[in-house]
Order: C-alpha cells, then sequence, then structure tokens
C-alpha cells in the first residue's frame, strides 16, 4: 500500500511539474499581451534614458504591444529600482538599471528597500559604455605614465593633482580610487553634482583630471580642450580612434567603465525572462539600430543572456566592494 502511494505521489509530483512548466510556456509565447512599461532611473534626455527609449521603440513594434518608459529619478537609482522590486512579477514591468543601483548602492548604502539578489531578476546587460581618463589641454602630461609621474612629484612638493568626479562613490569616483591604488599615486577627490559643472573646471584647470563617457568629452576633445590620455575599454573609441586603451597606454586597465541592464521583479517566469533577453538581443543586433544608437555614441553592444547577466552583476559587486571599501566612503 505504501509502495502504491509513493509511486502516486510521485507520479502527480511529476504531473504537477509538468503542468507548471507547460503554463510557464504558454505564458511565454503570449508574451507580451498588453503595454510593458520600463522604469528608468534618470530624467528624460540623458544617455539611458534615450537609449531605452530607442530600444523601447523597437520592441514595440517588434511585439505590437505599447512600451512605455516611466522615469523615476533621484537618490542613485534607488527610487526607481525600489518601485521595480516591488512591482508584479509578470515581466511587465521592469527596470533599466546600471551599477549604480546594482553594485555600488549595496556597499555605500547599509539599508536599501531592495536586495539585488533576492528581489530582481536579471534579464540582459544592453550594453557598456566605456569611460575616457581625460586631462586640460595645458597638462605637461601627454601619456598615462607621463601623469602618474607628474601626481608623484605634484605629491612631493605639497600640491597633489586633483581629479573630479560626478559624485563620490558613483562610476566617475570609484575607477580613480583604483587608479591611485594601483599605480601608488595619491590625488585630491573634488566631487561635483554631476558631468555638466565638472567638464568646465577641467577644461579651465581648476581640476587636472577626471573620467567620463566618451560620448560626453567627445566634443571637446576634438576641439582641443581637453587632452585625451587613455579608454577604458579592450579596444579603442571609434569616436576617438587615436586615444590608446589603458593597455597601450602600458598602464593596468582601471576598468572604468558601466553598462545598462534589463531587470524584472524577482518571480518572473524564466521562459518570460529569457524571450526578453532573445528580443533585446534582436534589436541590439540589428545593423541599422546598433549604427544610430551604439556605434554613434560610442557604446559597446552586450545583449547577454540572463545567467551571462547573473554572472556579471556578481563579479561587478564583488569589484564594487573593493573600491567602495579602499575609498572609505558611505552614503548614508
Amino acid at each position: 500500500m505504501k509502495k502504491n502511494f509513493s509511486i502516486l505521489a510521485t507520479a502527480a509530483l511529476a504531473l504537477s511539474a509538468a503542468t507548471a512548466a507547460s503554463q510557464a510556456q504558454a505564458q511565454a509565447q503570449a508574451y507580451p499581451s498588453k503595454p510593458v512599461t520600463i522604469v528608468v532611473p534618470y530624467s528624460a534626455g540623458g544617455p539611458v534614458d534615450s537609449f531605452i527609449r530607442a530600444l523601447g521603440q523597437q520592441l514595440s513594434e517588434s511585439w505590437k504591444q505599447p512600451v512605455v518608459v516611466l522615469n523615476k529619478p533621484g537618490a542613485n537609482e534607488i527610487i526607481g529600482a525600489e518601485q521595480v522590486a516591488k512591482s508584479a512579477p509578470d515581466g511587465y514591468t521592469l527596470f533599466a538599471g546600471t551599477e549604480a543601483a546594482l553594485t555600488m548602492g549595496p556597499h555605500l548604502y547599509k539599508k536599501l528597500p531592495y536586495n539585488v539578489e533576492n528581489d530582481f531578476v536579471p534579464i540582459s546587460q544592453l550594453i557598456s559604455l566605456p569611460l575616457m581618463l581625460f586631462t586640460h589641454k595645458n597638462t605637461p602630461a601627454n601619456t598615462v605614465p607621463e601623469l602618474v609621474e607628474l601626481a608623484r612629484k605634484a605629491k612631493a612638493q605639497g600640491k597633489p593633482l586633483s581629479y573630479g568626479s560626478t559624485g563620490a562613490g558613483g562610476i566617475a569616483h570609484l575607477p580613480m580610487v583604483t587608479f591611485e591604488k594601483q599605480e601608488g599615486i595619491s590625488m585630491t577627490h573634488v566631487p561635483y553634482r554631476g558631468a555638466a559643472n565638472l567638464i568646465p573646471d577641467v577644461i579651465a584647470g581648476q581640476v587636472d583630471v577626471a573620467v567620463l563617457a566618451v560620448s560626453v568629452i567627445e566634443q571637446h576633445v576634438k576641439t582641443g580642450a581637453l587632452k585625451p590620455l587613455a579608454v577604458s575599454s579592450e579596444t579603442r573609441s571609434a569616436a576617438l580612434p587615436k586615444v590608446p586603451t589603458f593597455k597601450e597606454a602600458g598602464v593596468k586597465d582601471i576598468q572604468a567603465i558601466f553598462s545598462i541592464g534589463l531587470l524584472a521583479p524577482k518571480g518572473t517566469p524564466a521562459a518570460v525572462a529569457d524571450k526578453l533577453a532573445a528580443s533585446t538581443r534582436a534589436v541590439i543586433t540589428t545593423p541599422d539600430f546598433r549604427q544610430k544608437n551604439i556605434d554613434a555614441f560610442s557604446y559597446v553592444p552586450v545583449a547577454s543572456t540572463p545567467a551571462e547577466y547573473k554572472a556579471f552583476l556578481s563579479s561587478n559587486s564583488k569589484l564594487q566592494a573593493e573600491r567602495v571599501k579602499a575609498a572609505g566612503v558611505s552614503l548614508d
């Protein structure tokens, strides 16, 4: 009797699993059957917003369903991330975030209203944005090694070089902490409220160096107002092909790069996440879309799978933890 009961129980479990799998597959095939909202944690018009709007338009055409971009700026992406984390796990509310909310924030804040691992399902790392190390046009340093030597001499003379960032603990700050540590130099950190305030001071020589996205400083480099030293990527930027990579410059890369990724609330069916990843990959790898929305801004296409994006978030979180510790920064 017990044996028969065990057989029946096993069969019931197998049937239940098969039914669940079948339902999930059917749900994925029907997805999306209504408008999809992508929460962008920045104001309209910025690089994250602009890219997601372009992506959303193409997805809408492919799905024959509206894709709504909802801007929820503020608090280093925390506001937008929290909203999506608490949304229904059905694939109809997505989060377009960067390392700020996903791998930096957990180490910069003692308490967050969400947990990246427990509250989100990674969908895809869409693109990465390399940053470029640059200085003002009158600096005597023309290469990264020359900048390092200049920084050592300036420190010895009691007048250390300064570097600007778009905020303590941000993507333009922590890579410079890595740079100082790797090269054994010490500079003075000057935080700003965004690149718009930082760039004019570097041009004027009020601040010596900084790292920002290639697309942000490209025009100033081309006019000669800023001097680029190295780009943090495996290959040179198509927009500024004369600028070497850190490796070509003879120093270790400081990994000054950030990415835009797509995530859904925890509990979103894996089949839906896979379909989302495949849909975004189809758009990103389209030559016309890539030329207009990726190559034109010196971005790097990634279009990873959910598993690949999960692995990236894990490894990047470890990197950011080391940087935050070295910087001694806390934003609480």
